[in-house]
């Protein structure tokens, strides 16, 4: 039965295989640059910095509910591996990623107990290599 649906668009997706879509306005994007540690101010006050990367993204999806079958889903294609991502960013993306971290909590064990009950707030983070 379930109670996320899982991607049939191709916007969401672990190294082709379609994961749950996110719960309205679950998505952060965040974009990110990267700089050497000689990077700072110089004795003229003028900002020098040593660009080691930049535009790293991290994209972290949010659902309000899944069950404990969802949650493990989740997590057996995402935690401690690195994979191909595919998300909707003003259109289809993707990137090389890893997971970061993933937080949930135990919402009603009762509720879909067949599907190991159900979690609330499940947070992951797909940060790009």
């Amino acid at each position: 039965m379930g109670y996320a649906k899982l991607d049939t668009n191709g916007y969401w997706a672990v190294d082709g295989t379609p994961i749950y879509v996110p719960s309205e306005g679950g998505v952060q994007i965040d974009h990110d640059n990267i700089v050497g540690p000689d990077s700072g101010r110089v004795e003229s006050g003028k900002m020098r910095i040593d660009w080691v990367r930049t535009d790293v993204r991290k994209v972290s999806l949010t659902y309000d509910y899944l069950t404990g079958a969802e949650v493990e889903y989740m997590r057996n294609l995402m935690q401690g591996k690195v994979f191909q991502f595919t998300y909707y960013d003003n259109g289809v993306q993707t990137m090389e990623g890893y997971c970061g971290k993933n937080t949930y909590s135990q919402e009603n064990l009762s509720l879909y107990s067949t599907e190991g009950g159900l979690y609330k707030g499940f947070k992951i983070n797909v940060e790009e290599m």
